[in-house]
C-alpha cells in the first residue's frame, strides 16, 4: 500500500465563494452547482434539520451506475445534496452553463469542512479499519485542534445483520452528531445510507469514499496537475490495474455514451431547478 503524505500536507486549495445554488441534470440525476465554500454552509444547513439528511458526492461512476441502474437511481434521488466530485461532472455542468472553476471532491470537501466546523460541531466515523480509524484521528487532531471527534467505528468487513445495524444506529444515535463521515467500499456506501436512514434521528451523512484512506496518509493523492484535468483515474489505475481497469473501462463509457446520447436526444438539457 502507497504511504502518502498526511492530509496537512496536501495542496491548499483556492476555495471560490461565488456560484450558483442550483441543480443540473447529468445523466438524469440532479447535481448541484456548488462550490467548496458554498456545499460547507450547505451540510451546516442540513445539520440543523431535526432528521438524518444524506450527501453524496458524485463522479462518473456513481452517476453512470444511476443512469444504467433504475434501482440505484432512486438511491441518489434520495440524497438531499449531490456534490459534483469528478472533473469530468464539473465539464457536463459546465457545458450547461454552470461556470463551476473546480470539482467538489470527497476527500479534500472533507478536509475543508473538518478545518471549518471546530466545537462545538460534532463528527463521527464510519468505516475502513480500526488501523485507519486510529492513524485519521492523529491527522485530524493536526488539521484541527479544536475538533470535537464524538466516535469512531470500524464495521465488520463483511455484509451487515440486522443485531450490527442495531448496534450502529445505537452508538451513533447516542453520540448524536452533526457529521457521520462514511467510508464504505464501491456503491454499497450510497445504498447503506438511504437504507438505514430511518433508524438515525439526525445528522449529515457523507459518503465520502476513499477519504479516510486518504487523508489518513495510507494511501496517496494523484499530484494535482493531473487531479484538475480530470486524470485521477489515470494515476489510481496506474497503481491496481488489476482491480480498477475493469471498473473504469465500464463506468467511463457508460457515462461518456449516455452523456452524449442526451446531447442528441436533447434530455442533457433538462431537469435544471433551484436546490435552496
Amino acid at each position: 500500500m502507497d504511504a502518502g503524505p498526511s492530509c496537512s500536507s496536501q495542496p491548499d486549495i483556492a476555495y471560490p465563494t461565488e456560484g450558483s445554488f442550483e441543480s443540473i441534470g447529468v445523466l438524469g440525476t440532479s447535481v448541484a452547482c456548488v462550490t467548496y465554500d458554498s456545499a460547507l454552509e450547505r451540510i451546516k444547513a442540513l445539520a440543523r434539520e431535526p432528521r438524518a439528511t444524506a450527501v453524496c458526492p458524485s463522479n462518473t461512476h456513481i452517476l453512470g451506475e444511476a443512469r444504467h441502474n433504475p434501482e440505484f437511481a432512486r438511491v441518489l434521488a434520495r440524497f438531499d445534496l449531490v456534490l459534483p466530485d469528478g472533473m469530468p461532472v464539473v465539464w457536463a455542468l459546465n457545458f450547461r452553463g454552470a461556470g463551476l472553476k473546480d470539482r467538489v471532491y470527497g476527500p479534500y470537501f472533507m478536509r475543508h469542512a473538518l478545518r471549518n466546523t471546530p466545537r462545538p460541531w460534532r463528527h463521527f466515523f464510519f468505516g475502513d479499519s480500526e488501523e485507519c480509524l486510529v492513524e485519521l484521528r492523529r491527522v485530524l487532531v493536526q488539521l484541527q485542534p479544536d475538533i470535537e471527534i464524538v466516535g469512531m467505528l470500524s464495521p465488520p468487513f463483511r455484509s451487515f445483520t440486522e443485531a450490527d445495524e442495531a448496534l450502529f444506529a445505537d452508538t451513533i444515535n447516542r453520540a448524536d452528531p452533526d457529521f457521520v463521515w462514511v467510508a464504505l467500499p464501491g456503491v454499497r456506501m450510497e445504498r447503506w445510507i438511504i437504507g438505514n436512514q430511518a433508524r438515525y434521528q439526525r445528522g449529515v451523512f457523507l459518503a465520502v469514499g476513499d477519504a479516510f484512506t486518504l487523508l489518513s496518509g495510507r494511501r496517496s493523492f494523484a499530484p494535482f496537475w493531473m487531479q484538475r484535468m480530470g486524470l485521477t483515474w489515470v494515476y489510481r489505475l496506474s497503481k491496481e490495474p488489476l482491480r480498477l481497469g475493469p471498473r473504469y473501462l465500464r463506468y467511463h463509457s457508460i457515462f461518456v455514451s449516455y452523456w452524449l446520447w442526451d446531447i442528441l436526444r436533447g434530455r442533457a438539457w433538462k431537469k435544471v431547478h433551484p436546490t435552496i
